[in-house]
């Protein structure tokens, strides 16, 4: 595997090389390929079984569908597209500011090679250096104002699909003969939705964006030296094994808290109505507090405990690149310049990876949100549904007596076998 990477791997190597060498050409590929063919395995099961054949229900808010996807992709196809297109014109940029560096530090700092030709003219060392350090200069202005473009832009998309998502929970709401019995409306306009409109603009270009500027950072790595490039790979098996099953704790408690949220409202619409004596005075609502509260310490403790072993994972790739890439620069086997432009890209390929993690959990955490508002207009539909059925029952009842007896609205008064039949 290191004669395939283009290294020298033979007994004059040093001892302490080989368990590096060992973690990075075998082990940790051997997890990252287990850990993706489960990924990926799973992901075609959850594809194959929402593919399935199932009962037609109907739509519990009126132009909202069933998945968070189809809902976005429904009002904002265009934009989302739009969005995708100045995400990919940002990768090519990464990579000159990337790449300007090294060259910066292994040609224009090297007075032995001097003067040389650009453009079919002489240029003495320092022209060169300025004209690389204006190229950077150049690249970064690029980067910069593609990014704040997209950022603006996504903040569009993402005001407009809250300000039609908001619109249509509020008519659904007021649709709903039995509304001035929601109080927990207030809560899902004020603050459920939001999460959710922020997400819209999200839900394909950030994936787009950050997996992009992985993928730039981790080619340019692999460029400067593939042992190295598969050292930044090292704790990434580790990553999506523990991180994943974190979150789906962080997930549950936020799915109890939400609840939580809308059983103190309706609480304190029951108080406001005066539906509720207040002879118990502070207590109900004292322990109502305490127990968001208490959701709240837990969801806190369980976050910053992932980003506290996110952020150490992290930070072991850089031991790898300065004692193996360290050596490497020492054997000749990579420039100076070329360590330096790899461990300052790792820096900012930590940034992607955060991205894209954080991105998983705003996912899940929206998934459930936007869940939790459509199952909120689906227990209302069903219970409206029964009462259409009861009644249904009573007319008919009804019906029948104004058809056997001539009295409508008496109930039966017979006896014997007429009050029988």
């Amino acid at each position: 595997m290191a004669a395939g990477f283009g290294y020298d791997y033979n007994d004059a190597t040093p001892d302490w090389v080989h368990p590096f060498i060992h973690l990075i050409l075998v082990l940790a590929p051997a997890l990252l390929i287990a850990v993706g063919s489960y990924f990926a395995l799973r992901g075609i099961l959850k594809l194959w079984k929402r593919r399935r054949p199932t009962k037609f229900h109907p739509e519990p808010i009126r132009g909202l569908d069933s998945s968070l996807f189809s809902t976005v992709l429904r009002y904002s196809r265009k934009q989302q597209a739009l969005m995708i297109m100045l995400s990919l014109i940002a990768m090519p940029i990464l990579y000159l500011t990337l790449e300007l560096p090294k060259q910066i530090v292994n040609n224009a700092l090297d007075s032995d090679r001097f003067p040389i030709v650009v453009l079919g003219q002489d240029v003495d060392q320092l022209v060169f250096l300025m004209l690389l350090c204006g190229l950077y200069l150049l690249a970064i202005l690029l980067n910069g104002l593609n990014k704040y473009g997209l950022n603006v832009f996504k903040g569009y998309v993402a005001e407009r699909f809250l300000r039609r998502f908001r619109l249509l929970v509020y008519r659904q709401w007021r649709s709903d003969p039995d509304s001035s019995d929601k109080s927990e409306i207030v809560p899902i306009l004020a603050q459920e939705v939001e999460p959710v409109g922020g997400f819209a603009a999200d839900v394909l270009t950030l994936p787009i964006l950050q997996g992009g500027t992985l993928l730039t950072i981790l080619l340019f790595m692999f460029v400067q030296d593939p042992v190295l490039g598969a050292a930044a790979l090292t704790v990434l098996p580790i990553q999506l094994v523990l991180l994943p099953k974190l979150q789906r704790k962080v997930n549950a408690l936020s799915r109890t808290r939400i609840k939580e949220v809308r059983l103190l409202g309706r609480q304190l619409s029951d108080q406001l109505r005066g539906e509720h004596s207040n002879a118990l005075g502070l207590l109900p609502a004292g322990a109502r507090f305490r127990e968001l509260e208490r959701v709240r310490r837990k969801i806190f403790r369980l976050k910053f405990f992932i980003k506290a072993l996110n952020n150490f994972l992290t930070a072991l790739t850089p031991f790898l690149f300065y004692s193996l890439g360290g050596y490497f620069v020492i054997e000749g086997r990579i420039t100076l310049g070329a360590l330096v432009a790899v461990l300052a890209a790792h820096k900012d390929f930590s940034a992607p990876l955060k991205e894209l993690f954080r991105y998983y959990q705003t996912l899940e955490d929206t998934r459930i949100r936007y869940q939790e508002i459509t199952d909120f207009f689906s227990k209302s539909n069903q219970q409206s549904e029964k009462g259409r059925v009861v009644d249904s029952v009573l007319e008919d009842v009804s019906q029948f007596e104004r058809a056997t007896l001539g009295k409508p609205g008496l109930p039966f008064q017979g006896h014997g076998a007429t009050a029988t039949s």
